[in-house]
């Protein structure tokens, strides 16, 4: 997974501990189908909170068993499929009680659902680290993902990509301070993929607010029963004011400036911003995908391509599965950057479920001309970034039109601009 395909708009948690009652209550090992049927309702804040139930009943050995039921439900109910990455990172941050045990609750995640349960698992930490009077300097910043440097690329971005959405939780959303928390890593590489989560965490928050599990509820000194906002100034008992040395909260976004707050933020930080400003674009504008395209080029030059990428990963989740459809939007963009929104499309569409087959239906229905072996080069990219990736991209090329595949298996790098 890359730090430029990352997230699908999320529905609202706020309520998702709000409806669970005791007679809610599921065995461990109760079927998928039967936790369908029981938490079936129309009131989704009620469906949300007994899904959130029944997969944190399942954390007695990590979160894998909870991740395994997820994927299990979301083939049942469209709903979970949509907001899989929302509970994703609900299971990663409930999973995680102890600091000491972070590395092997971290390394039991999986990639799937957009990688959400590593980030919530480093959410977690933080919080826990701050109420146990923990110091988060540099050098615990700079060590907190070391042991991935040397061999385990996959893991040092979801852990770095994680701190992003850490700190601006730990800072109650102070994103320059979040921005400011992630440049003590000592690499620049992992600061931008930081910088990156640090602007999802910003941008998901204002736009589809969250809830936080009751496990760094509770060690917060949070109401278990308040959602993601009103939990934040529990955490650690520090009010925003607090948090912020009584400066008024950041405000994260901001209707009358679509490129907010990318337009004022360092530079040093824009690239970051773009990866997933299309979403914030996208909420201001009721979906308007033409709109947006055409704000795209309006960014500034080094971060337009950054731009009409995320604006690809958005797509997929406006017409989720639908091929036709989805070229038809990325179609709305400049001819010069379709290629681009193809690979935002494809990209979120492996991230889905880590599988990069299951892009390739998409890149056999862009047109040639607007960059189809762009799209399978991006495809091989993604495979290689994955556990296992060169048998996953073998699988994954395989699939792929007999005059493409050498494009889908000759990608090393992303092209430029990703």
């Amino acid at each position: 997974m890359t730090m430029l395909s990352l997230l699908r708009p999320l529905l609202l948690f706020a309520a998702a501990f709000a409806a669970a009652s005791p007679a809610a209550a599921a065995p461990a090992a109760e079927p998928a189908a039967a936790v369908v049927k029981r938490c079936g309702s129309p009131n989704q804040a009620k469906k949300r909170a007994c899904y959130a139930l029944s997969f944190e009943q399942r954390l007695e050995n990590g979160p894998a068993p909870a991740l395994e039921l997820l994927g299990q439900i979301a083939a049942l109910d469209g709903d979970v499929r949509r907001d899989g990455h929302m509970y994703a990172h609900r299971i990663g941050i409930a999973a995680l009680s102890a600091t000491a045990d972070m590395g092997k609750v971290f390394a039991s995640c999986t990639p799937s659902w957009q990688s959400g349960c590593y980030h919530g698992v480093i959410q977690s930490y933080f919080l826990l680290t701050e109420k146990a009077g923990g110091v988060i300097d540099a050098a615990s910043v700079d060590a907190l993902c070391g042991d991935y440097r040397e061999e385990r690329a996959d893991l040092l971005f979801q852990c770095t990509h994680g701190m992003g959405h850490g700190l601006v939780m730990l800072y109650r959303y102070d994103l320059p301070r979040a921005l400011t928390g992630c440049d003590l890593l000592s690499r620049p590489s992992e600061q931008e993929l930081c910088h990156a989560g640090a602007f999802m965490e910003n941008v998901v928050n204002a736009t589809h607010p969250h809830s936080i599990a009751p496990a760094a509820q509770a060690t917060a000194g949070a109401d278990p029963h308040a959602g993601h906002n009103g939990a934040h100034a529990g955490h650690g008992a520090m009010s925003m004011d607090a948090a912020t040395g009584g400066a008024a909260p950041f405000r994260a976004l901001d209707p009358n400036d679509l490129h907010y707050p990318c337009s004022v933020v360092g530079e040093r930080y824009m690239i970051g911003c773009y990866t997933i400003q299309t979403s914030a674009m996208l909420h201001h504008t009721q979906r308007n995908v033409g709109r947006v395209a055409g704000e795209c080029l309006r960014a500034p030059e080094k971060a337009r391509a950054t731009c009409f990428l995320s604006l690809g990963r958005d797509i997929s989740t406006i017409a989720p599965g639908v091929e036709a459809e989805e070229v038809r939007l990325c179609a709305l963009a400049d001819p010069a950057f379709r290629p681009v929104c193809h690979r935002g499309v494809a990209g979120s569409i492996v991230n889905m479920d880590a599988d990069p087959s299951a892009g390739i239906p998409y890149c056999k229905a862009v047109p040639e001309a607007d960059g189809k072996g762009e799209c399978y080069a991006f495809i091989g990219y993604q495979a290689m970034v994955l556990p296992d990736g060169e048998a996953k991209r073998a699988k994954a090329c395989a699939l792929a039109e007999d005059n493409m595949r050498g494009r889908c298996l000759g990608q090393a790098e992303p092209a430029k601009g990703t």
